[in-house]
């Protein structure tokens, strides 16, 4: 059995996985989904992952596809079946030490990790001219870090945009997860590094402003 755990409301990056484990022939899965908490967002100059959802909640969809569903208040609400029981992250804030012992939960980070971790991960890999790409790894209480499952760079081309890479990277990322309950059979499950940078946080507007010109160079390194 698969769980999935998300907000209560309508989310895109869930309903792209619960979409992509149907496709995949997954019919065992349950959703747990905790309360959507309203929080005061970051406005960027260069918006790249208000990527538009369908006015469908996470306990629609579950109908629609056959898969159970529970609204929980808490993530110590899950039952466990102990370290085999797969959790996917659908959407969810810090999940603490407790939890991650109690499961095997993965996550698909939208870089190459190690080198960039935490928020903005694209935009400062672009910043700072590190590998482009993605990861699926079962997390530990280090942020964007404990056991790698696969990673792959993505392919940067000359008439690329930010925006194309940015949903070009997206859709990678969604694969990665909904692929990891597979591909964890496989892996070698190497403890991943988290010397090679510090986890970020959103990118200032005054790095921002860079942000389009420092692509272009790596565009034109390319050719």
């Amino acid at each position: 059995m698969i769980k999935v755990i998300t907000y209560n409301a309508p989310h895109r990056k869930t309903q792209d996985l619960l979409f992509r484990l149907k496709l995949r022939g997954h019919n065992e899965v349950q959703v747990f989904a905790t309360p959507w908490v309203n929080r005061k967002n970051f406005i960027p100059l260069i918006p790249h992952r208000n990527f538009k959802k369908q006015n469908s909640s996470p306990e629609d969809l579950c109908d629609c596809f056959g898969y159970n569903f529970k609204a929980i208040d808490n993530l110590n609400e899950i039952p466990s079946e102990g370290k085999n029981s797969i959790m996917l992250i659908g959407g969810a804030g810090i999940i603490n030490k407790e939890i991650i012992d109690k499961f095997t939960i993965i996550n698909s980070h939208p870089a190459y990790l190690p080198y960039v971790r935490g928020l903005d991960s694209l935009k400062w890999a672009i910043y700072q001219n590190k590998p482009i790409g993605v990861t699926s790894h079962v997390i530990s209480k280090e942020a964007d870090a404990g056991f790698l499952i696969k990673q792959d760079l993505l392919p940067i081309h000359s008439w690329d945009t930010f925006h194309s890479i940015a949903l070009r990277q997206y859709e990678m990322e969604m694969d990665f997860l909904a692929d990891s309950v597979i591909d964890i059979k496989t892996a070698k499950l190497e403890e991943l590094p988290t010397t090679e940078s510090e986890s970020t946080r959103r990118m200032p507007h005054s790095k921002e402003k860079e942000l389009l010109k420092r692509l272009e160079n790596i565009k034109n390194n390319l050719k």
